[in-house]
This record gives C-alpha cells, sequence and structure tokens, in this order.
C-alpha cells in the first residue's frame, strides 16, 4: 500500500490505496515466500498477464515466444492441440531433454498441462535461469524452470465478474515455394520425354486441360480455407478481510486448417484462500479440464502420399478433386461431385481415407494444490503442501468396411492413467537483527510419487459400418499394457542474507533421490551461492540523479537433469516375443547399468542491472553452463548380445549473453504513453568430452556429428558445388575442397551451419492514449538452418514425371552452356548441403488493438466497471529465406509437417 500521512483527530479513518508499482515487482522463485525482482540474486525474468491473456491459441507458452531472452519458444504444427517446444540458454543434453521444469502454483506439472489451461487464468510466468535460482529445484532444473502463477482474488476487494469473448479464424503462415501449374507440369513432360510431342493421346489430354484452364493447386485444395477459432470466459474474484476467491470457466472452439483436426476445451478454476485466524492460513487452487480433440490423418506419416502436407507439394495438378465432367463430344461441362479415389494417381482422397477412418482423443485432467501456513510466532511460517496432477486420456478409432477396407473393418481403444503426488514441507524464518542485518532461511522436504498405466486393444474383421464395436470383430489382436512408477525423495535448505538492502548473498543445497537411476547413484547433491551489490545505495553514487538504479550480481552452482528419461533404463528389462531356434520367449533386452545417474550442469553466471533517467533499463548477463556425466547411448560389441547401452560418458558446455532493454519513450505526455523492448541471446555450445576416449562419433541419418572441441548441432554434410554447364552432373568438394562428380559419404566436412539457433530474441512497442492501446511483439531466431526434404522429391528429376515440381524445375539442365541449379535427369540427387536451408526467420508474433470506453461511460450505467473491445492477431507476418511450409519447426529435418497458422481475433471484455 502507499504510505500516507494524516492529521492526528479523535477518530481518524484512512483508504489505503495500492502500489501497483511494488505489487508488480513481486515474483515467485522458490518454495518461500515472494520477493521484490530487485532483491532477488540470481537471473530472473518475470512476463505478466498482459502478454499471456487473449491469445487465440490454446496453449499459454505460445505467448512466451521472443519474450525472455535466452528462452527459445516453438510452436511446430498448427494442430489446434499441438504443445510448445522450449529450451533455455541452449541445448544442455544430446540424448536427454533440454526442456525446462515446469512449476504451477508451486507444485511441478509437465509439458501437457499448458493445453489444460486457460491463458486467461494465469497471473504471471517466471523464467528462473541460473543456479542461483533453480539450485533449490535440485536433480530437475538443469534447464532452468518457469513457474506459471494463477490468478487470485484481492483481500477485502468487492466482488468483480468478468465477462469475456472473442471470435476468429485461423489461416496458413504462407508458403514461399511455387508449384507447377498443370499448363507448366504438362509443357515439363515435353522436355523431360521430346517424343511426347509427337504423343496424340497426350496433346489432346494437354490441349484439353490447358483450353479449359484445368488446374489444380493442392495447397489451396488442402489449407486455402479459413477455421474458426473462438474462446469465452467467465470470471468471479474478490474478497473479505479474511478469504479471497478466483472462480473462472473457460471454453476454447478451434477447427484446424486442415478439416479433420480440431479442439475442443473446456476448464474450470477455482482459487480460494483463507485467513483462518492470526497464525492460520489455508489454500486451495484446482483447476480442471476436459479436451476433446482429433489429429489429421496421416499427419505423421513422413512423406506417406495421404500425409497432405506433403500431398499438396506432389500430388500433380492434372489430377483433379472433383470430377471433370463432360458431354457426349467430350467437351468440358465442368465438376462434379468429389472424388473419393484418384484415378490419375492411383491414390485414395486423403479426406476421404480419414472419414471413414474416424477417431478421437479425450483428455481428463486436474492440477490442484492445498496448503496450510501456521506463522507461531513472527517471521515464521511452516507450510505443508499437497499437490496432484493427474489425467484420464483415451483415444479411439474405427476404419469402416468401405473401400479400400471393406470386409476388413478395424476398431481400436486406448486408455492411458497418470497421476503424481508432491507433497512438500517447508520452515520460513525471517527476522532483521541490528537494524539493517535482514536474515531468511528456509528448511524443507518434499516427495514426489508417480504412476503411470496404459493399455491398448483392436480388433479385426467388422463388416458392418452399424456394428463398429470391437466385441464384434472377428480376429482380436494382442493387447499391449505398460506400467511405471517413480519416486522421487528430497530435503533442501536454502538462506539469504541483506545488509540495509545494499549487498546481498544467498546460498542453496539440495539432496535428490530418484527411483530414475542405478541403485548405485540414486542420489546426488547440488547447490549454489550468489551475491549481489545494489551500487545505486553506496554514498558515491546515491546522488547522481540521472542513475536510477545498478546492480551487479554473480552467482555459480550445480544442478541436475532428470527430465525426458524413461523409467527403469539402468535395469537389464526382460523383452518378450524374442525368437530362438524359431521358438519364442523371453530375453533380457537392454544392458543393465547400476551407476547410472543423473546429468549435473554447473552454471555460472554474471550480470549487471540498470535503470538510466527514470526511463531506460539495460539488463546484460553472461554465463557459462558445462553439462558432465552427460547421458549417451553407447554403441557396443555385437559380442555382448547388445547393439548399445545407457551411460553418462560425456560433457557439453554453453556459453553466452544475454541482453534486455526498456526504453519509456513518452511518459503521460498529453495522456500518452510509449514504450519499447528487447531482448537479444547469444549461446554457442561446444562438445568437451565424448564416450571410451573418443574424439569424433557420427550420429546416423541425422547429418550431425560429435566431435569434441565443435558445437553439437553443427551439420557434416557432403559439400554441393552445383551443376557442371557441360554435362549437366551434379559436382560436389571432397574433403580436401577438389571438385568432383562422385558422391560419397566419405567426403562429409562440417559446414559452420547450425542446426540450433546462436541468435535468438524479440522486441516490441506499447502505446496508449485516451483508451486505445496498441502492441505488437516480434519474434527472431537467426543462424538455424534446417534440411527440407521436400525438395528431394520436388526439384528432382527422378521423380519428374510421377510428382509435380516446383517452377525452379523449369530451369533444369537441358543443353551444354546452361547456367542452373537443377541437374540433368541422369545425375542423380543426393543428400548434400544444398538441401539445407538458412531457417532463420523474424515474425509478428502478437498484435494487439484495443479500446477501453471511459469511466464516466461506466459510471453512468450504475454496474458496468469496465468494458472493452480488442483485436488480437498472431503470426501475422513472417521472413524467413527458407522454402517450406514454416521454419519454426525446432528439427534438423521437415517433411510432411502441418504448416503453422496465423490468426485474426476479434473480442469483448466486460467487468461488473
Amino acid at each position: 500500500m502507499q504510505t500516507q500521512e494524516v492529521a492526528i483527530k479523535s477518530h481518524v479513518r484512512v483508504v489505503m490505496k495500492s502500489d501497483s508499482e511494488l505489487l508488480e515487482e513481486v515474483v515467485i522463485t522458490g518454495y518461500g515466500s515472494g520477493q521484490k525482482l530487485g532483491s532477488v540474486v540470481g537471473s530472473v525474468t518475470a512476463v505478466g498477464s498482459e502478454k499471456l491473456e487473449k491469445k487465440p491459441v490454446a496453449n499459454v507458452a505460445d505467448a512466451l515466444q521472443g519474450q525472455v531472452a535466452g528462452l527459445q519458444v516453438f510452436t511446430p504444427s498448427g494442430e489446434p492441440s499441438q504443445s510448445v517446444r522450449m529450451r533455455l540458454r541452449g541445448v544442455s543434453s544430446i540424448s536427454s531433454s533440454s526442456e525446462p521444469l515446469f512449476i504451477l502454483d508451486g507444485s511441478p506439472i509437465s509439458a501437457g498441462t499448458f493445453t489444460a489451461l486457460n491463458p486467461n487464468d494465469i497471473e504471471s510466468m517466471t523464467v528462473l535461469k541460473d543456479a542461483s535460482s533453480t539450485a533449490i529445484y535440485g536433480s530437475r532444473a538443469a534447464n532452468g524452470v518457469v513457474i506459471l502463477t494463477s490468478k487470485k482474488g484481492k483481500r477485502g476487494s468487492k466482488a468483480t465478474i468478468n465477462i469475456s469473448a472473442q471470435y476468429g479464424v485461423s489461416r496458413m503462415t504462407g508458403d514461399n515455394v511455387e508449384m507447377m501449374n498443370a499448363q507448366q507440369w504438362l509443357n515439363f513432360q515435353e522436355a523431360l520425354d521430346p517424343s511426347m510431342k509427337n504423343n496424340a493421346a497426350f496433346q489432346e489430354k494437354k490441349n484439353f486441360y490447358i483450353n479449359n484452364g484445368i488446374s489444380t493447386d493442392w495447397a489451396d485444395i488442402f489449407f486455402g480455407g479459413s477455421a474458426p477459432v473462438q474462446q469465452y470466459d467467465l470470471n468471479v474474484s474478490g474478497g473479505t478481510d479474511a478469504v479471497n476467491y478466483y472462480f473462472a470457466f473457460g471454453h476454447y472452439d478451434a477447427d484446424g486448417i486442415m478439416d479433420d483436426s480440431n479442439l475442443r476445451r473446456e476448464t474450470l478454476r477455482s482459487n480460494l484462500e483463507s485467513n483462518i485466524n492470526k497464525w492460520l492460513k489455508a489454500g486451495i487452487n484446482l483447476n480442471l479440464s476436459y479436451q476433446k480433440y482429433s489429429t489429421t490423418a496421416f499427419g505423421g506419416s513422413g512423406n506417406s502420399v495421404y500425409n497432405k502436407a506433403y500431398a499438396s507439394r506432389v500430388y500433380r495438378p492434372t489430377q483433379t478433386y472433383y470430377e471433370i465432367l463432360k458431354d457426349d463430344n467430350g467437351n468440358f461441362l465442368g465438376f462434379g461431385d468429389r472424388l473419393n479415389f484418384f484415378d490419375e494417381l492411383g491414390y485414395w482422397n486423403p479426406y476421404y481415407l480419414s472419414e471413414i477412418q474416424p477417431g478421437n482423443n479425450t483428455m481428463a485432467r486436474i492440477n490442484g494444490n492445498t496448503y496450510v501456513n501456521i506463522n507461531p510466532i513472527k517471521g515464521l511460517n511452516i507450510r505443508a503442501a499437497q499437490a496432484m496432477e493427474a489425467f484420464d486420456y483415451r483415444t479411439s478409432g474405427v476404419a469402416l468396411p468401405m473401400e479400400p477396407f471393406k470386409d476388413a473393418g478395424t476398431a481400436k481403444e486406448s486408455f492411458q492413467r497418470y497421476y503424481a503426488f508432491t507433497y512438500t514441507n517447508t520452515a520460513e524464518y525471517k527476522f532483521t537483527a541490528w537494524d539493517r542485518n535482514h536474515f531468511s532461511f528456509l528448511l524443507g522436504q518434499e516427495s514426489i510419487i508417480r504412476k503411470n498405466e496404459s493399455f491398448g486393444v483392436s480388433v479385426e474383421g467388422l463388416t458392418d459400418t452399424r456394428l463398429m464395436l470391437m466385441s464384434a470383430g472377428a480376429t482380436p489382436k494382442m493387447p499391449s499394457h505398460s506400467k511405471n512408477n517413480t519416486v522421487f525423495n528430497s530435503y533442501f535448505v536454502t538462506g539469504s542474507y541483506n545488509f540495509d538492502e545494499k549487498y546481498y548473498l544467498d546460498a542453496t543445497f539440495r539432496r535428490d533421490g530418484s527411483s530414475l537411476f542405478g541403485l548405485n547413484n540414486q542420489w546426488g547433491n547440488f547447490w549454489s551461492a550468489g551475491a549481489m551489490w545494489d551500487l545505486k545505495k553506496e554514498a558515491f553514487l546515491n546522488d547522481v540523479d540521472w542513475l536510477d538504479d545498478l546492480q551487479l550480481k554473480v552467482s555459480y552452482g550445480s544442478v541436475g537433469n532428470s527430465l525426458g528419461l524413461d523409467p527403469y533404463m539402468s535395469f537389464g528389462l526382460i523383452g518378450t516375443g524374442l525368437l530362438y531356434g524359431g521358438t519364442s520367449g523371453t530375453a533380457v533386452a537392454n544392458p543393465a547399468n547400476p551407476d547410472l545417474t543423473w546429468e549435473v550442469l554447473k552454471s555460472t553466471n554474471v550480470a549487471l542491472s540498470t535503470r538510466l533517467f527514470d526511463r531506460v533499463s539495460l539488463d546484460v548477463e553472461y554465463y557459462q553452463r558445462k553439462t558432465e556425466d552427460m547421458l549417451m547411448e553407447i554403441p557396443y560389441s555385437y559380442t555382448t548380445g547388445f547393439s548399445t547401452g545407457w551411460g553418462n560418458v560425456a560433457s557439453m558446455v554453453n556459453r553466452g549473453v544475454d541482453i534486455t532493454a526498456n526504453v519509456d519513450i513518452l511518459k503521460n505526455v498529453n495522456g500518452l504513453d510509449w514504450s519499447i523492448s528487447a531482448n537479444v541471446n547469444y549461446n554457442k555450445n561446444e562438445i568437451t568430452e565424448l564416450f571410451n576416449g573418443l574424439d569424433e562419433y557420427v550420429l546416423a541419418n541425422t547429418g550431425l556429428k560429435l566431435q569434441k572441441g565443435m558445437p553439437y548441432g553443427e551439420y557434416y554434410y557432403v559439400r554441393w558445388a552445383g551443376v557442371d554447364s557441360r554435362d549437366g552432373y551434379n559436382m560436389w568438394y571432397d574433403k580436401n575442397g577438389n571438385l568432383t562428380k562422385n558422391f560419397s559419404d566419405d567426403d562429409a566436412v562440417f559446414t559452420g551451419k547450425q542446426r540450433y539457433a546462436p541468435w535468438s530474441g524479440g522486441f516490441g512497442t506499447r502505446a496508449s492514449w485516451k483508451g486505445i492501446t496498441v502492441a505488437a511483439d516480434f519474434s527472431f531466431m537467426l543462424g538455424q538452418y534446417m534440411v527440407n526434404n521436400e525438395r528431394w522429391f520436388t526439384e528432382n528429376p527422378t521423380f519428374a514425371a510421377k510428382n509435380n515440381q516446383t517452377t525452379e524445375m523449369l530451369t533444369m539442365w537441358q543443353k551444354p552452356g546452361d547456367i542452373t541449379n537443377i541437374s540433368c535427369v541422369d545425375s542423380p540427387m543426393q543428400f548434400d548441403t544444398h538441401l539445407l536451408e538458412n531457417a532463420s526467420f523474424m515474425r509478428l508474433k502478437n498484435l494487439t488493438v484495443s479500446y477501453t470506453f471511459p469511466q464516466r461511460w461506466m459510471k453512468k450505467t450504475g454496474f458496468m466497471e469496465n468494458a472493452k473491445v480488442f483485436f488480437v492477431g498472431r503470426n501475422l507476418w513472417t521472413v524467413t529465406k527458407y522454402k517450406g511450409y514454416d521454419p519454426e519447426i525446432d528439427s534438423n529435418i521437415q517433411l510432411g509437417n502441418y504448416p503453422n497458422t496465423k490468426q485474426f481475433s476479434f473480442g469483448v471484455e466486460l467487468t461488473f
């Protein structure tokens, strides 16, 4: 609250006012109480609700892209149910996950929870980067921590009802490739085979298509339309002197740009806190969600002719989507019904196949936590918290007994049930001694129990579309069944000290035990130490008017990585179905490693933060992160009976810089406020150790090679040298840089091109004037490359007679002297650097335009407190040289990926 001074009277009534600036600076960084952002020793970035809410996507994490220096966020697909991928300060592991640890209201959650949360229920997201801020989470925090805090009611405030609704459409982000139309493709067939010029049947067909303007744009067929997106929210919040509450309902409904993908989601949230008496407080946070969704058929099938993203490139433009109608003389009359079978291609219509193979997925999820907080004496808080994450997932599908599955219909059902219980007990004591010495200590214990079980059943031989239950199947198939349990136990302590809010010290120690690892190495110790100096409070800077803030931070510590690892991988598990002498049986399926343990990441962070002229804020951080005991699958001699086994055998280092800047250009100048912000990260990694003393190791079929002293993720390919204008053959460079026309994998070298973007960040601006607010946020990733596997099929003379091709193929070499990048038909294409494309991009991630109606209008209604109308756009503009559908894939290779989407959404928000 703001400090107020009043005259002394016999009766004094003071109405306190919130100090909103102070409230915005408080962040949650660990197990204890919140801290003012300016007093946090560790590297912490907070993103407020204004950046997260009202975004027309199901996943709240999508809004983080470009908001935090060092945090790369990818949404690699246009599927409405698609989850995002995150990576903080580079890739820290080769075989394990590089995904951060996610915490919701104090308890860990899985990444899948993001699609179950309503973005409008999230108050803030805080990203913890360095060891000083993450070591309290021990063995799970090597990749950073992302803390989500849900909205809560304000104690002592009247009940407020907030209603919002928005409706919009999705479209494909764009396409940088021009495919041949029917006339171009038919003319190109004559270039491939000159005899076609004298082929009467071919010429008749060619003239018919060209004269009647018949040409199919398959990208337009599959992705050319718009898909609706709508979202409706209702929440009630408020509080009395003893209780504060927040209740919310959300409905989200989105169709994919592919007609067979969609998502429907309902969410309920209840956050309740109560001061039972002066020393006892209790609360509960509960989120329930139900999702029903379908994913596009064949979407994960790569180069399947029924994968629509792949088919949109290779289907010939002379194959129509609808039946061609002709009169008795063969004259074109128009188009008829949709074709279920494409006779020219010999393929079934992918949409027809998805219609006769309907399937859907349902997910019921609960995330909740309760706590009891005892404050027996001043400064001491004893807290017991219990959290649960659980979901019940079901997927079902059938193949109707129709062509091409006549008399062979199938039905399948699969189930998965997961739960995780987290029990956390802490005691935190804060006190001040000798006026200016401030201490804080926290002691804690935590246990996590997880259980995951799934099974699936299917039948064949269904013959009647009216009887598609599995009980009607003639032939049951072997069911699948799996289960696993995981247990974590932890003890931790953290302490902090500051003198006069000028000199800060903190230290953390945590001991973790995990059932994920070998019996000889199940316990590990993790720690950190950090210091901060607030130079502005020194006498020699205190009177410098233009310097508002200046802080120097240093931290070092170790954290672990146990994310993305399978339970029991340290044990020699038994596999079934193995054959010996023609008889099935069981055998040890993988080698045991009782010494297997987590990866350890040792992190150093140095940061300088300042604010100048009460307008310019600047944060610069340098970090080094060394991963030791890195998990890798090691090749074994076949004499052991195994091809590979897991071990802690490698090391790598990430070094980089985070820079964040904010400038308030105008501050209430005739009612106008205008600010800009930007952040950038540069990261470089280096492999420092491999297994068995090796200096190098090639990752088969990836185009990547591991080598000491080199970055992980630098492509290792044969260098393409172009097309010889004399004979039209492809040329390459050998290892020594000499030209050759004989392709050999032995000539592969490091290309200097990275699979992981070394540069990333974002920038944005926000302006408001008399109720009108405009905010734009851009994100970028620079220096990343990706193999565009589509071009193997669409710029390849080998496939030109069967598949459609890009218009680049019209420049194919045909005679000596032709200067081109497309070889002659007789020169086979190879996987080399010519398929390696620059996948750097910059995109307008979010654009928001809103108008808040004047308060004097609201007062006249007598019941309405606020009213706003708004427009939100997502992925509206993308700049990239990449020739695929979208560069935001986060993969070394792209083929058949569901194109990303842009959204246009209009909405209204009312507060009562």
